[in-house]
């Protein structure tokens, strides 16, 4: 229960800055029992929900599905050997990233206003440029943040796409201590979940 404790506390940290609070953590419980099981795909790929192929990471990564009115479908955790028992790793898929603009551009400017909003990391924008994901044209950003009361650092990747006319994004956060070195591997990881990434039917908006 503890180790839940912590890994609910971080997921609401990483999806865009919110307190972590006792709701939050049951409704991370509840999901993580409830995770369905990733099927086999071709070539070394998972399938997630029916819906979902991409190529998964290995072992010790975890599972985790996005609780109801989460701000991830599904992503994957990592606890990572450090000093403190934030230093970890997460990545996610995201079909309704915040903002409404169904630009790219515009809508990771919205993205980033979010992004954050509600922890004491302030974070700033290292890159920003054009990429090819889900076939088509797509955006990465880089955030590096700080946080130096807490003796913390974050860096994060950003990926936004199109699902249709709509906007997804992939993102990933890695925390490590303020003297700690970042894993490069894992963003490598995050890379070609979101590179192998695609979808098996249609979005519902996509049907109408």
């Amino acid at each position: 229960m503890k180790t839940m404790f912590i890994i609910s506390c971080f997921l609401v940290v990483v999806s865009l800055g919110s307190v972590c609070s006792a709701h939050e953590t049951a409704a991370t419980d509840n999901a993580a029992q409830t995770v369905p099981a990733l099927k086999p795909g071709d070539k070394g790929t998972a399938i997630y929900d029916g819906e979902y192929e991409f190529m998964p990471p290995p072992s010790p990564w975890e599972l985790i599905r996005g609780g109801e009115g989460s701000d991830f479908v599904f992503g994957f955790y990592r606890k990572d050997p450090g000093k403190l028992q934030l230093e970890s790793t997460f990545f996610a898929f995201s079909d309704e990233p915040y903002g409404y603009s169904k630009d790219i551009e515009q809508r990771a400017d919205e993205f980033l206003k979010r992004f954050f909003w509600s922890s004491h990391v302030k974070m700033k924008v290292v890159d920003r440029k054009k990429t090819t994901v889900l076939g088509a044209e797509g955006l990465v950003l880089v955030l590096e943040g700080k946080d130096a009361i807490k003796g913390t650092k974050v860096r994060s990747k950003v990926i936004l796409g199109k699902r249709g006319d709509r906007v997804v994004a992939f993102y990933i956060n890695q925390w490590r201590a303020s003297d700690s070195k970042f894993d490069q591997a894992a963003f490598d990881t995050f890379d070609r979940f979101a590179g192998s990434f695609r979808f098996l039917k249609k979005s519902f908006y996509e049907t109408l």
